[in-house]
């Protein structure tokens, strides 16, 4: 395999640089490389060997900026920001559309972004401090807003402001990064990503009928009658509770997703709650206790699918919670006979603060997380559509944690406060985001609901999504 030289500026930012470099080279690209500092201010990158001594220079916009500016507003990109038609200057580069969105940058004296000469490359675009900024989430530690549940919003982000949250910026960077190397050694080879749909299910209400209240059910049964002329939902209803039989819940649609889920090739997670500290906030109260949700997870392990945990509503800034929560998940997988090579989930409400969360789960001993996702719009939150290894900003250290970024939630498409599109828009929504993830190979991560599964015409919308994507 070759090996690259990689020269960093010596500066204060190594351990950034350290995991920027491996994220986008190593897992990303899949090449080689070792790394060296040297007295520049550019990163500069040559090819072990390669006597006719090419080197491509990559502009250092964020690892140039002053320590004590470090993860302050100044450090921030400056809105609006400026565009660059790559395809005048490398058509070859794979992009979701042609102008890109310089995050950390600055132009060439010839004027441009891009010069080439016949042993040169010198790029004007950050790449691994853009990509840096995106990966770790280095605006929501800065930015104060936050929504109703202590929420970084999307409205607050730099790729929504500027327009590019439905596009992976990261995966567009790393084909630039590509092509200009391949521009400079052409017998190198990249690493192969294949395009795959992760399906995810959080159980926030695993019934809706068999634990409720005669009082809460006959009023749902008034709402299908009246506001959803649902008759046959009212009486399936009714007879769930006279019966008292959890397999005639409403929501219990686990089979109905299973079914979907094998019919297509493809295996679901399944999320559960298993502590309920702030009330109706974390969901039903139900327990892992109960006879009919250990069958339910049994029944999801033979099947050939995948449990994990949905942290509780408070967890994400309480490490001892998430632990608890954690160990009473692994204490059922035992009781169970469950094996898995690795556990992962994602936190309620996508609740998430800047890197505490990350640090908890690394520290529960979680292998991975998929939250980050906005919840009041749907897209790449971290810019990108592959998993990747984790950072904490604070501590500077690279976690052994991976992120599954999450691509899409059906709340947020239909949720009346948040997208609140209608079916077609979120067909065509989604099939765009979609095709963004399969150009680069990436993974699409899904998040339906079982209760959002309830009514036929619910079913048909799952389908036709899960169609529009595969």
């Amino acid at each position: 395999m070759s090996t690259l030289i990689v020269s960093i500026p010596e500066n204060f930012y190594l351990q950034e640089f350290n995991y920027i470099i491996k994220v986008l080279l190593i897992d990303f690209l899949g090449l080689d490389y070792t790394l060296e500092m040297y007295d520049g201010d550019k990163v500069k990158i040559r090819l072990k060997g390669d006597e006719s001594d090419k080197a491509l220079s990559i502009e250092n916009i964020l690892f140039n900026t002053p320590t004590e500016e470090w993860l302050k507003e100044s450090s921030l990109p400056l809105s609006p920001l400026p565009r660059w038609n790559i395809l005048d200057d490398l058509p070859e580069v794979r992009l979701c559309k042609k102008d890109l969105p310089i995050i950390y940058g600055r132009l060439l004296s010839n004027g441009r972004y891009f010069d080439q000469g016949k042993n040169f490359i010198h790029l004007g675009v950050d790449i691994f401090g853009s990509c840096f900024f995106m990966l770790t989430r280095y605006e929501e530690i800065i930015v104060s807003e936050r929504d109703e549940h202590e929420r970084f919003p999307a409205k607050a982000s730099l790729a929504y402001r500027e327009g590019f949250l439905s596009r992976p910026i990261v995966n567009e960077y790393v084909e630039i990064l590509w092509a200009l190397l391949k521009r400079l050694w052409p017998g190198l080879e990249r690493k192969q990503h294949s395009y795959k749909v992760l399906l995810t299910h959080d159980v926030d209400h695993p019934f809706v009928v068999y634990d409720q209240s005669w009082y809460q059910i006959l009023r749902n049964v008034s709402a299908d009658l009246i506001n959803r002329k649902n008759i046959s939902l009212s009486f399936q209803r009714i007879k769930c509770k006279v019966k008292n039989d959890p397999k005639l819940d409403p929501a219990n649609t686990f089979d109905f997703i299973m079914d979907l889920s094998e019919k297509n090739g493809l295996q679901s997670e399944f999320y559960f709650i298993t502590d309920h500290p702030a009330g109706t906030l974390d969901g039903s109260d139900y327990s892992l206790e109960s006879p009919y949700i250990q069958v339910l997870i049994d029944r999801i392990y033979k099947r050939g699918h995948r449990i994990g945990l949905h942290a509780s509503y408070n967890s994400y800034c309480d490490s001892q919670q998430i632990k608890r929560e954690f160990e009473k998940l692994i204490m059922l997988a035992e009781k169970l006979s469950i094996k898995q090579d690795s556990y992962g989930g994602r936190q309620h409400y996508l609740r998430w603060k800047n890197p505490t969360t990350w640090q908890n789960w690394e520290d529960t001993g979680l292998n991975y997380d998929s939250t980050l996702s906005f919840a009041d719009y749907a897209g790449f939150r971290t810019g990108v559509c592959y998993e990747y290894p984790v950072y904490n900003l604070v501590t500077r250290k690279s976690l052994n944690l991976f992120e599954k970024p999450l691509i899409v939630m059906d709340v947020t498409l239909f949720g009346s406060s948040y997208m609140n599109l209608k079916v077609e828009e979120s067909f065509r929504y989604v099939e765009h985001l979609s095709k963004c993830c399969r150009l680069f190979g990436g993974t699409f991560v899904l998040l339906w609901h079982n209760t959002s599964l309830i009514e036929k015409w619910q079913k048909n919308i799952y389908r036709d999504v899960l169609y529009n994507i595969i």
